[in-house]
């Protein structure tokens, strides 16, 4: 998908893993823990298949965004258990290319992809308090607030944007 000259979004290939980790790892210690590099680079290495279908067989979507033709940040989605349970994952710019945009398109482009897909179906996310005023800003609402379970002083804000 072409957003603009400067701006595409088109599905992960095993080729975007390096930028991807590094956009990854430009957001730690803020918005993921230092553990989580690993879990990410799992999920790139098992659960993005060409067939689309993640390690536990529920559907895996996964996008890369690229600005001025390199990756700055990737995001997608999945049906983890083929279970109608639509869940974002992984959604991430990297810090050098906050607040220009590029969140905003990643996040609308996916919601696009299910409404598509999997239309009528709410869509949960699991956030930090610092990433969860984005998500409200396009409607998703906070169903549940776990103090430091990232680790301390990183909350989880369970959220969820009705269909």
């Amino acid at each position: 998908m072409k957003i603009t000259e400067k701006t595409t979004i088109r599905p992960y290939v095993e080729k975007d893993e390096m930028d991807c980790l590094l956009a990854f790892k430009s957001n730690v210690p803020q918005y993921f823990t230092e553990g989580e590099v690993l879990d990410f680079q799992t999920f790139l290495k098992n659960d993005i298949q060409p067939t689309s279908k993640d390690s536990t067989g529920g559907i895996c979507q996964y996008f890369v965004i690229l600005f001025q033709q390199k990756i700055v940040g990737c995001g997608g989605f999945s049906d983890r258990y083929n279970n109608q349970k639509i869940t974002l994952t992984w959604g991430l710019i990297h810090k050098d290319f906050h607040k220009m945009g590029l969140g905003k398109a990643l996040l609308l482009y996916r919601l696009n992809e299910i409404k598509r897909i999997f239309p009528g179906l709410p869509v949960s996310i699991d956030t930090t308090q610092f990433s969860y005023p984005f998500f409200e800003k396009f409607g998703f609402n906070t169903t549940k607030i776990t103090l430091d379970y990232y680790t301390k002083g990183l909350d989880r804000y369970d959220m969820v944007h009705p269909a």
